[in-house]
């Protein structure tokens, strides 16, 4: 293996902070922003867009304190006989102008609604833009609910493509595969001291390896603290290379920008999600089966709780 322990020095190097509600009962989400600066903002206008100063537009035109991706368990029959970390859909949030004098509204409403599942969030009447977000992709748990494998595969599916991740216990690394993705793996490095608790953390670093070596991301989060658990759950390091807008410079200047991040880089942050996903089942696992020794011991005991 290469000595390569970081992405290249000659990108700029983006961090997309991934926020959660820890302390949450209801909120079963996970959510991307463009910086922490935007993360801070929607934790202090607990996710009410609609609402004056819930929201700041910068002077390069991009608005923050909005969402780029929102991960949540799906709510219909599909995710019944799963567990709580499978079935989960990936929201993509687009901002577009509400005012119809705005020259360009017809075109990037076509641009980013036409032909798309999509839900409108709210109007924002301050700023005069709507908040929509739409089905970016979804995240399928491929093993058998009673299967003895050691292995779990997830396939996390795109309108016109897919991503498959494969979990081997006994391996270091974890196993992709796409045409943008051929051969990668993501390269697993536990920490000592791993937070084990009432909340549920990933106190690990995991940096994405392409086929020949280099390393493309890095998701990390080994310097947060008790203080932050309801802040963030880590940063995504990404290049900065985003692709081109379909429109002009000018226009592109006038107005947020909805690809902040380019096709490479959201499936990045999409197989991220996963990721946390999969920690989170095995989360669970292990409290579930602590539980389940612990009240077989109390049987065997005789130190049986009654009601």
């Amino acid at each position: 293996m290469s000595e390569a322990n970081s992405i290249g020095e000659k990108f700029a190097i983006a961090d997309i902070p991934f926020y959660t509600n820890l302390r949450s009962t209801f909120n079963n989400s996970i959510y991307t922003f463009s910086s922490i600066e935007s993360m801070h903002l929607f934790k202090k206008s607990r996710n009410r867009l609609n609402e004056p100063y819930s929201i700041q537009r910068l002077d390069n035109c991009q608005y923050i304190g909005i969402p780029l991706f929102q991960c949540q368990l799906k709510k219909d029959s599909s995710s019944w006989f799963k567990w709580d970390s499978s079935n989960v859909i990936i929201y993509k949030y687009i901002v577009l102008p509400s005012d119809e004098n705005y020259t360009q509204r017809n075109y990037l409403m076509t641009e980013y609604l036409v032909n798309k599942e999509y839900e409108l969030v709210c109007n924002n009447e301050e700023h005069k833009i709507s908040i929509y977000k739409l089905v970016y992709s979804e995240i399928k748990d491929e093993t058998s609910l009673f299967s003895f494998s050691t292995s779990i595969k997830y396939t996390i599916n795109f309108r016109d493509d897919s991503v498959s991740m494969t979990f081997n216990n006994n391996d270091g690394y974890l196993e992709v595969e796409n045409s943008l993705f051929h051969n990668a793996k993501w390269i697993h490095n536990d920490k000592v001291d791993d937070k084990i608790g009432e909340d549920f953390v990933i106190d690990e670093n995991y940096k994405l390896m392409l086929q020949d070596e280099s390393i493309v991301s890095e998701f990390d989060n080994i310097e947060r603290s008790d203080d932050t658990l309801d802040e963030y759950m880590g940063f995504l390091k990404v290049a900065n290379n985003t692709k081109p807008s379909s429109f002009s410079s000018k226009e592109k200047g006038q107005y947020h920008d909805n690809n902040f991040l380019n096709d490479f880089n959201e499936k990045i942050i999409c197989m991220t999600f996963a990721l946390i996903a999969h920690k989170k089942y095995k989360y669970n696992s292990e409290i579930t089966t602590k539980r389940r020794k612990q009240m077989c011991l109390r049987l065997l005991s005789g130190d049986v709780v009654t009601y």
